[in-house]
């Protein structure tokens, strides 16, 4: 008879060596899909390439302060901390899913020590004196080792290694995704904290010249050169100017606090140092632009999206492998004795190796079913990356769209302050003459203190969408690794 073993090794083991040099994994391979393209974002003022130092966008804006802020949040913000420890699980389950492609051995040890009653069972119908020389006490000292090895013909085990990979790259991307964010955040605060300064200086200097001018209406009343309508109209202009100055100051002591926070400390933490007084930093003249195509390999959110694809899509390759056997080299040596110097000894071991075929031969349609969910899954997945394109284009787009018409705005401002500042200077002179009522001057100082806020809010918002634009391009992480390929990935 010929022996079942032997004829398993010579049938089994060959196709099984075969397939492992092939490499074969079934579901398929990952392929970056076609994404809506266009040939390049509306040129602007000042546009230029992208370069690798925009990494670090941040800088151009020439302000200390803010630099150290920023700084401190990339090692301190507890977001971007949250976001690391989630790439060491993500980095540690891919660790998990690689295990599974090795031997898996166990080892056991046992000591037992019984005792087997004589009055009961076949041992009570023995004779008494034969009974009273079988010492009924026993010990037992037993190890075991035991070890399987599921050899990964199809794949599966890889296809799973592959979406940790992707998945461990993916929380990679969700940590420089996050850094980008915060950054973007601590610069939006402390601009905004700047431009707050700026209108409260604003406020200031108009109180102080309306002050003047409320005196000088005094003055002339107390000559009955003016009526008491005029005194009561400079009032209300000053009390409306300083009513502005507490909402100002309490939007600068909110950034602060926020800033304080994003950098890891306590609200009051900065407080110190932000309330001094210090200019709206100055855009930089060069503003990087680039290609649509960059913002693929720029954008954080992008690459996450799109490993979350790869991740997706080995998925489909890991749940197909269900469809076909599994093989396994699975053995055990398992030695016993009643004494712990015999229990090594070559006649205390059993022990059994050999390969074993698993195969599921009928699952009421659960493998099918979940195929379909992972495909329907990676699906998903290519929407959302798709969109997310789509979502980056905009967000570019609309930046570069604020931050032009703001630069215009800006300098339009800036012209009509030059020209409501002498319209003041003229209208004062002449009310002080006679020419003019005390009414012309009243409007002119209220046209000059809403163009010189408009200004300083215009300034901010250039800034502001500055900073947008940046953030949809991707700047504010450092690039140390090259995640573009995947180990694998091109099997077959």
């Amino acid at each position: 008879m010929r022996d079942p073993l032997a004829i398993i090794t010579r049938s089994v083991w060959p196709l099984i060596i075969s397939v492992l040099i092939q490499g074969c994994m079934v579901g398929p391979n990952y392929n970056r899909p076609p994404v809506p393209q266009q040939n390049g974002f509306q040129t602007v003022k000042g546009a230029a390439p992208l370069q690798p130092e925009d990494v670090r966008w941040w800088r151009s804006l020439n302000d200390p302060q803010l630099v150290k802020y920023i700084e401190q949040a990339i090692s301190g913000n507890q977001n971007i901390k949250e976001a690391e420890a989630r790439v060491r699980e993500a980095r540690a389950l891919r660790g998990v899913a690689a295990a599974s492609l090795q031997p898996q051995v166990n080892g056991s040890a046992l000591y037992n020590r019984s005792l087997t009653s004589d009055t009961a069972g076949i041992i009570s119908q023995l004779p008494q004196d034969l009974i009273s020389r079988v010492n009924f006490e026993q010990n037992l000292f037993q190890a075991g080792f035991d070890a399987s090895w599921e050899i990964d013909i199809f794949g599966g085990r890889r296809r799973e290694v592959q979406a940790a990979s992707a998945r461990a790259q993916s929380s990679i991307e969700n940590h420089r995704d996050v850094m980008v964010s915060v950054i973007a955040e601590i610069a939006r605060n402390y601009v905004e904290l700047r431009g707050a300064q700026r209108q409260l200086a604003i406020a200031e200097k108009n109180s102080g010249i309306q002050e003047q001018t409320l005196s000088l209406v005094k003055i002339r009343q107390d000559a009955k050169i003016t009526s008491d309508l005029e005194v009561e109209q400079a009032k209300a202009q000053l009390e409306r100017t300083r009513g502005s100055i507490p909402p100002l100051q309490a939007s600068i002591r909110g950034s602060a606090y926020r800033l304080a926070v994003l950098t890891g400390q306590p609200p009051n933490a900065l407080m110190e140092d932000l309330l001094a007084t210090s200019p709206i930093p100055n855009p930089p003249d060069i503003v990087p632009v680039g290609l649509p195509s960059d913002l693929l390999l720029r954008r954080p959110d992008l690459r996450r999206a799109e490993n979350d694809l790869r991740a997706a899509t080995a998925d489909i390759g890991a749940s197909t492998a269900d469809l076909y056997p599994r093989f396994y080299l699975t053995g055990y040596a398992d030695p016993q004795s009643a004494k712990f110097v015999d229990l090594f000894r070559a006649n205390s071991f059993a022990w059994s190796v050999g390969p074993t075929i698993s195969w599921p031969v009928f699952q009421g349609g659960r493998i099918r079913s979940n195929i379909a969910a992972t495909e329907a899954r990676r699906d998903e997945a290519l929407a959302r990356y798709r969109q997310a394109v789509l979502t980056a284009m905009e967000d570019v787009e609309t930046s570069l769209v604020g931050y032009a018409e703001h630069q215009v705005e800006r300098e339009r401002l800036a012209l009509s302050v030059e020209s409501q500042s002498r319209a003041v200077k003229l209208a004062r002179e002449r009310f002080e003459t006679g020419i003019r009522d005390f009414l012309t001057v009243l409007d002119a100082e209220r046209q000059l203190r809403d163009v010189e806020n408009s200004l300083a809010v215009s300034e901010t918002q250039v800034l502001e969408n500055l900073i947008s634009l940046y953030k949809a391009l991707g700047g504010g992480w450092q690039q140390t690794d090259d995640v573009s390929a995947h180990p694998g990935d091109n099997r077959s």
